[in-house]
């Protein structure tokens, strides 16, 4: 018993000895405070840093390492080059990227406009090789940001109340958009998935052959026009969710949405309610977003984590149907996931409100169990149209091609959604040379090919949609989500 004690407590001590020390940047990787710049907004480009990084370091992804905040993903990551910059990437030594993503895109527009403190970043003075803690009380001001739409509908969503934060005036910091972007789609419970499937068959809008279930893109998949989601999420129409119009029954369809500070919300918002595109006078097209609201409702409540299984505000509005905006994408997904087994957001039971979820989310996504795109107005965000018989991408007999890239008809033109990025940086920045750098990165299909990511249209660059077909959209916005999608190709 004795021998069985000490061997127990002697690995015990070989395990904390083999742990990763916990050590600032500068110790772990030979990354000076002056090297280090913090990053704020848009979670969707997070993943695509990892292979921009790689082309501005030395050496390339050998010498990069990601590293978590606070053992996961949520609040961002951390970049980190060993070696130095490549040419004209400014550093001569190691250097390191924070990113945080708490907030989303609006954080990367409002707070480095008018260059104010955040809360929620990595600890670069405690972190392991793999991990650095999250530190929710040291206020940092980002030296940069990245949006998913421009900062103009982030100034119009304010003055429409899409967005209750006011948003200041670019005044010296430099916004640069239209160098690439990403597709957006409707997501659904599984459940919902295959009752739009079976009301589909009925009306003819899909083949009798579809089989119910079968979650395959293309010729199986239910589509929704752009006013029936529209319908859904109109601040104004609480009715439509339950007559059945999407899935034959009246079951409600509850709604998982982001927050307002979210560049996922604010692409919906223009894209469906015309907020804020609309907002010129005298006609004023835009509609407000369904939305919680915590002062005045008594059903409304908030989920905080750890505590909550969600992070989100949640209102059932009176048992009608439910309301999640997550704070995080995970978040959101977790709602229409959960409503499968009739659970609420935070995965309690909730029969009373059934089985169907929809919701909005960026196309990096890849569709996993419990939840699926579904078609806009017949035309997916992960399959393309081919003829019958071809061998295209190992097209079947039914003339739809999957893509994993999610990309192929957003930029062949075909799909609707399709915002580009802006990234923002004080004039005068120390980091002026590696934010162009890492800008310039974005843009160039050949350093980066991210699911769900293209380029934008620009032939000075030699980014066109002939060169590159899988990557390069035909066409651009110049950078503004209220204009119309105009196709150079």
């Amino acid at each position: 018993m004795k021998l069985s004690t000490i061997s127990f407590a002697v690995a015990a001590v070989a395990a904390l000895a083999s742990a990763p020390a916990s050590a600032s940047l500068l110790s772990q990787f030979n990354v000076p405070v002056a090297n280090t710049m913090f990053m704020s907004g848009a979670s969707a480009l997070t993943g695509s840093l990892t292979a921009v990084m790689a082309k501005l370091c030395t050496g390339g992804s050998a010498n990069v390492r990601t590293l978590t905040i606070g053992g996961g993903t949520s609040d961002g990551r951390v970049f980190v080059c060993t070696t130095s910059g490549v040419a004209g990437a400014q550093f001569a030594g190691p250097f390191a990227l924070v990113k945080r993503d708490t907030d989303g895109s609006f954080a990367g527009v409002g707070p480095v406009i008018s260059q104010t403190n955040l809360l929620r970043w990595a600890d670069i003075n405690s972190c392991t090789a793999t991990n650095c803690t999250l530190d929710t009380t040291t206020p940092i001001k980002p030296n940069a940001g990245l949006t998913d739409v421009d900062t103009n509908v982030w100034v119009g969503s304010a003055s429409t109340g899409a967005l209750s934060i006011p948003v200041p005036a670019l005044g010296s910091t430099q916004a640069f958009g239209g160098f690439a972007g990403q597709g957006f789609g409707v997501m659904v419970s599984e459940e919902l998935y295959k009752a739009m499937q079976t009301k589909q068959k009925a009306e003819g809008r899909l083949a009798s052959t579809v089989v119910v279930g079968d979650y395959t893109p293309g010729a199986a998949q239910p589509s929704i026009t752009k006013e029936e989601y529209t319908a859904i999420i109109d601040g104004n129409n609480f009715a439509y969710v339950n007559n059945g119009a999407l899935s034959g029954d009246a079951n409600p369809v509850n709604l998982c949405r982001r927050v307002e500070t979210s560049g996922t919300q604010a692409v919906s918002n223009a894209f469906f309610l015309n907020n804020p595109c609309a907002a010129a006078s005298p006609t004023n097209g835009f509609v407000a977003p369904k939305s919680v609201d915590l002062v005045n409702s008594p059903t409304a409540v908030v989920f905080a984590s750890p505590a909550n299984a969600v992070t989100g505000n949640y209102d059932d509005f009176g048992g009608a149907f439910g309301l999640f905006e997550g704070s995080g994408t995970g978040d959101a997904r977790n709602c229409v996931i959960r409503r499968n087994n009739g659970n609420n957001p935070n995965n309690v039971a909730d029969p009373a409100l059934g089985k169907y979820a929809i919701g909005w989310i960026s196309l990096e996504n890849a569709p996993a169990a419990g939840w699926k795109y579904i078609k806009i107005d017949g035309v997916s965000p992960d399959a393309y149209q081919v003829p019958v018989g071809s061998a295209a991408d190992g097209a079947v007999a039914d003339g739809w091609a999957q893509d994993s890239t999610r990309r192929i008809s957003t930029i062949r033109g075909q799909y609707p959604v399709s915002p580009e990025f802006q990234m923002l940086w004080p004039n005068g920045s120390a980091f002026n040379t590696f934010f162009t750098k890492l800008k310039d990165t974005f843009s160039d299909p050949t350093a980066l090919n991210t699911a769900g990511i293209f380029q934008a249209n620009n032939p000075a660059l030699g980014s066109t949609f002939a060169a590159f077909p899988t990557q390069v959209h035909k066409g651009t916005r110049n950078g503004n989500f209220c204009a119309p999608q105009v196709l150079a190709e």
